[in-house]
């Protein structure tokens, strides 16, 4: 369905068994998808040190926030270390000195926002997406087809975040979905900010006002007020 500027107060639905998940939905329409700004490079650079002087890989062992996603994903039979949080995986390529990609200002930016907070972010074509969001567990036997093309087989506990008739987002923003990917032709998408149970609701306020920032900054398009949704 088309959204309107507001986001519906039952657009996202939970329907695993987990307290106080969360997350917040913006809408960006009137989208121009290019490459990123020149002037990106500086920002992110500075954005880089800071991360670098905060963290470190040790540390991140033991960050509350990260442990909270590693906790929910054991929760669902997914093993953390082999499946990381798109957020700490992010993290942890700057800290080992690594740039992040260079895709388009639009996943660049949301990249850069979600690394800065360290809370996941998805990315949904809207055009793309059919009915509302639903948090799940995945089916036995469904598949997958992740950004790149790679397919995962579900083995029928995996937590996965689905429109109505397919999975967009493998874990809880690990992966991405092919079919829902942003494109140069993408018009309008939604942003989605993952919170984990453990994650304070002052947390995922203070990421999505950062994050709405970074887009109002970088990128071209209209932004919907942020909707927020918690079980």
């Amino acid at each position: 369905m088309a959204l309107n500027d507001k986001i519906p107060s039952g657009f996202m639905r939970f329907e695993v068994g987990r307290e106080n998940l969360g997350a917040s939905v913006l809408r960006m329409s009137e989208l121009t998808v290019e490459k990123t700004d020149d002037r990106f490079t500086g920002f992110e650079r500075r954005v880089f040190d800071e991360i670098r002087s905060e963290y470190t890989l040790e540390g991140l062992k033991n960050d509350p926030v990260f442990s909270a996603y590693r906790d929910l994903y054991w929760s669902f039979g997914m093993d953390p270390t082999k499946l990381r949080v798109s957020s700490e995986a992010l993290i942890r390529r700057i800290v080992k000195g690594q740039n992040l990609w260079r895709i388009s200002n639009v996943v660049d930016v949301a990249n850069l926002a979600s690394a800065r907070h360290r809370l996941p972010i998805g990315l949904i074509d809207e055009s793309r997406f059919v009915g509302s969001l639903r948090v799940r567990s995945a089916q036995d036997g469904e598949i997958f087809k992740r950004i790149g093309g790679d397919e995962i087989e579900c083995r029928g506990r995996e937590i996965v975040v689905s429109d109505d008739e397919k999975i967009v987002c493998f874990g809880y923003a690990t992966h991405d979905s092919e079919e829902t990917k942003i494109t140069k032709t993408t018009s309008s998408c939604l942003l989605i900010v993952y919170a984990a149970p453990g994650v304070t609701r002052r947390h995922v306020t203070s990421a999505v006002d950062m994050t709405c920032q970074m887009v109002n900054d970088w990128i071209d398009c209209s932004v919907s007020p942020p909707a927020y949704f918690f079980v």
